[in-house]
């Protein structure tokens, strides 16, 4: 079972809608149980919820939002949450189980080895492998990216989403996959991300994310980050992840501390 709750407050003479149905794709169903003053599974304002039950297999949840006018405003939230309903919630709950060797990560404080590919204005792609493209003082956009991240231990993965100007956010992809767009002339103003899996508490997501004009942003996990009025360009973004082994941790530096580091224009790129 899952919940979802409309997680903004949009200026009240600028209504966004979000309505829930269920997609077309996978073998499950999805029961919808909404909220107090929620009807035909649309949430409207702060608060409201829906209750999803899914059942037979998996299935997919269609998202779509409705703006009430023409104008940009800041992204809007929808938080999704399970609900446990195994024995793990009950007060005196106590696990017995066979010990397993516990998950045993090398010390170390330097971060695991990332990749970013970004879309860049007048550009095409660039990549590089220390996570990070774009420049914080840059007029040049970026229109999408995908983080590679090789050798990618099991039990853990990094998500991330971004919202193309004009558009609502673009579904979850994980690590090697694209978000944004090329070509068109198109900005991200948002973006976000998030480390899953069973490992994930050995891992810290850390970074730095800069839009126009704006001085440069802590990236904060399970977080939509964008400008003041959520409509200021993504500039330059850094991402990294530190395995968690050091009590007493290097100060963590952004990228633009060091001007020899280099990013390298892709021969494949193509062209804003």
């Amino acid at each position: 079972m899952y919940i979802f709750r409309y997680a903004s407050q949009p200026p009240a003479d600028k209504p966004v809608c979000i309505a829930l149905q269920q997609a077309p794709l996978g073998k499950g169903a999805i029961d919808f149980f909404p909220g107090e003053g929620v009807s035909k599974n649309m949430l409207a304002k702060l608060g409201d919820t829906i209750v999803a039950r899914v059942k037979g297999g998996i299935t997919t949840v269609l998202i779509t939002e409705y703006h009430m006018f023409d104008e940009v405003i800041a992204p809007i939230d929808l938080r999704i949450d399970r609900i446990d309903t195994s024995p793990a919630i009950m007060r005196n709950y106590n696990v017995i189980t066979t010990p397993e060797p516990a998950l045993v990560i090398a010390p170390s404080e330097m971060p695991v080895a990332l990749k970013l590919t970004a879309h860049m204005q007048g550009a095409g792609d660039v990549e590089s492998a220390e996570g990070w493209a774009g420049e914080h003082d840059s007029t040049k956009r970026l229109e999408g990216f995908a983080v590679v991240w090789d050798d990618k231990p099991a039990g853990v993965d990094l998500l991330y989403t971004s919202t193309v100007a004009g558009s609502g956010p673009s579904p979850n992809v994980a690590t090697g996959a694209f978000t944004g767009t090329r070509g068109k002339s198109l900005p991200l103003v948002s973006a976000g991300f998030s480390l899953v899996g069973p490992n994930r508490h050995f891992y810290e997501l850390s970074g730095h994310i800069v839009f126009s004009g704006v001085t440069p942003q802590l990236v904060v996990a399970n977080q939509m980050m964008h400008g003041p009025t959520g409509t200021e360009p993504l500039v330059a973004l850094h991402i990294s992840i530190t395995p968690v082994t050091k009590m007493n941790a290097a100060r963590y530096k952004s990228p633009w501390e060091n001007s020899a580091m280099k990013q390298n224009i892709s021969s494949t790129g193509q062209m804003a």
